[in-house]
């Protein structure tokens, strides 16, 4: 019996291939354009867009079409977005205006597990494309601390990566 499937999707946009942030646990794609946040990374990844001051758009996908949107951060809550989410999220680490919930079809079966009731499961895709030019310098990340999760913010801002990095230091993202 098939599955409806609802996918709440988060973007970080511009990365690029960074092998030290796949240590994180995220799993992106091939090209870099999205990845998969597992399920301990996600209370982590919620308490930073709550913490950052700037709003995050959310669009909740089903069947690879988006159903809903909606926007987090700014000391807004991103959990429970799209209602009955699943355990995991996604970022989108690209700007292409693609249809991103195409890349729900991508999930692995069996991965998905529902808060909610009657199968239907939706995963938070959050958009943070801003990362890469809201984050030049290091100290910016007490501001935007979701930037974090960005590769090309963790890997090519000064400061920010590693167990003496800004993000280690005060978000206790340490890898």
């Amino acid at each position: 019996m098939p599955v409806a499937m609802k996918l709440a999707v988060i973007s970080l946009v511009f990365c690029c291939h960074v092998a030290g942030q796949h240590g994180l646990g995220v799993d992106y794609a091939k090209d870099d354009s999205y990845g998969y946040v597992p399920p301990k990374l996600v209370p982590t990844l919620h308490s930073l867009e709550q913490k950052t001051e700037k709003k995050i758009s959310v669009t909740c996908c089903d069947k690879k079409r988006a159903v809903s949107k909606g926007q987090c951060g700014k000391g807004i809550k991103c959990e429970g977005i799209c209602e009955n989410e699943t355990d995991y999220a996604i970022i989108i680490t690209s700007n292409s205006t693609k249809n991103w919930c195409d890349i729900t079809s991508d999930i692995p079966s069996g991965t998905a597990t529902s808060h909610g009731s009657h199968g239907i499961f939706n995963i938070p895709l959050n958009f943070i494309n801003w990362c890469t030019w809201s984050v030049t310098h290091s100290s910016q990340i007490s501001t935007y601390p979701v930037c974090c999760l960005h590769p090309y913010v963790y890997n090519n801002v000064e400061g920010v990566a590693g167990t003496t990095g800004v993000c280690c230091a005060e978000f206790g993202l340490c890898f």
